[in-house]
């Protein structure tokens, strides 16, 4: 398989990007915008959507949304890039492997900064573990960019169709998953899950397009020579 293959199995160049960024970048801001001035129709949506998530709480649900959250948690988010890379890196996907690293570094910089400019507080009722601004949701932020790095980088090299469409699947359910348990136990209003992944597609169209521009330059630093991308 050579590599130019590979670059478009990974990176494909979608010309679509620029109208991708656009539009979410208008959408995020938008929603931002409404929570920045607690808007009354952002407080009606977030009041009816918690209203059903948290209409029935049994203990078993309780239990599964404590564990989804733990393994949701930004520094695990950290482990789970670190074992991807070291994966990537060990089959030659060098600069795959930075890019990942360097994806969710920059990603994380950017949710920490837009927290403290919208300054948003969390729900009344939260638990102490949940400290900090609410909008965006870090859990919802750092595994959205985890599931875009499986889904770009890991997918494209499965053989078989089903298996991927299997793992699409999953990938899918967690996330929707991520998102309901930080509703459900009172850490997040829902419009913060929905501002954590517009912020963090929006971040990936600019880290994949950085990706596309710098990945063959890299490929000629000592260190990166043999990798692939």
């Amino acid at each position: 398989m050579t590599k130019g293959i590979l670059i478009m199995m990974l990176f494909n160049r979608d010309r679509d990007r620029p109208w991708k960024f656009t539009l979410t970048t208008v959408l995020f801001l938008v929603v931002a915008y409404f929570v920045k001035v607690q808007n009354a129709y952002v407080d009606f949506l977030d009041s009816s959507i918690i209203d059903v998530i948290q209409k029935n709480q049994p203990e078993w649900k309780t239990l599964l949304y404590r564990g989804v959250t733990s393994l949701a948690e930004p520094k695990l988010a950290i482990i789970w890039a670190l074992i991807l890379a070291f994966l990537l890196w060990g089959f030659k996907f060098k600069i795959p492997a930075l890019w990942c690293l360097a994806t969710l570094a920059g990603g994380d910089v950017i949710a920490a900064l837009v927290k403290k400019f919208v300054a948003r507080a969390r729900p009344s009722t939260h638990l102490a573990i949940d400290d900090g601004f609410s909008f965006p949701s870090g859990h919802v932020f750092g595994t959205f960019l985890i599931i875009a790095m499986i889904w770009v980088v890991l997918l494209p090299m499965i053989a078989h169709a089903w298996k991927a469409w299997l793992l699409r699947i999953i990938l899918i359910v967690w996330m929707g998953l991520v998102m309901i348990s930080r509703i459900y136990l009172n850490a997040h209003f829902p419009t913060d899950t929905i501002g954590a992944i517009l912020l963090a597609y929006l971040w990936l169209q600019v880290a994949e397009g950085l990706y596309i521009r710098f990945a063959p330059m890299m490929q000629n630093w000592p260190l990166l020579k043999r990798s692939e991308i």
